[in-house]
């Protein structure tokens, strides 16, 4: 188990947060509930790239025949963000939000953790309406990102 691995426990547990660990892959799972829907981020140490990353699993299967318009809506969110990216796996409907961080050496710094899942909750809650309404509502992505990004 690497010295960032560690460190990651630590924090977690130090503010009390239930979490499931999987020391063999040196990968978390929590859930957390947002502002807008309550989601599973996975927390994975990559020692031997020295990586931190942060996945947020959106709850919702992206429809067949919505994948192309939620591709477009999530390429015009990541277009200028500044830490992380969304991805969208074409052929099951994943969604997911992604954060990393280069490690110097092997240690993981509480900031570092809470900052990543605090942007990777933070952009989920900000574009998951948007996602929601380019699926459901029919809306054009362009509209959908637009009004999620004045909020």
């Amino acid at each position: 188990m690497s010295v960032a691995y560690e460190r990651l426990l630590q924090h977690l547990e130090e503010y009390e947060l239930r979490f499931e660990s999987d020391a063999e892959n040196e990968t978390i799972v929590a859930s957390f509930r947002g502002e807008v829907a309550s989601y599973r981020v996975i927390g994975r140490v990559e020692a031997d790239q020295d990586l931190f990353q942060v996945f947020g699993l959106i709850p919702i299967r992206v429809p067949q025949g919505s994948r192309p318009a939620v591709a477009e809506t999530i390429a015009r969110a990541n277009y200028g963000l500044k830490v992380g990216k969304f991805e969208l796996d074409f052929e099951d409907g994943e969604l997911r939000y992604q954060a990393a961080h280069i490690l110097a050496g092997d240690s993981l710094d509480g900031a570092i953790v809470q900052r990543l899942i605090g942007t990777t909750m933070a952009m989920m809650d900000r574009y998951l309406p948007a996602i929601l309404s380019v699926i459901y509502g029919n809306e054009p992505p362009a509209d959908a990102v637009r009004f999620a990004e004045a909020e």
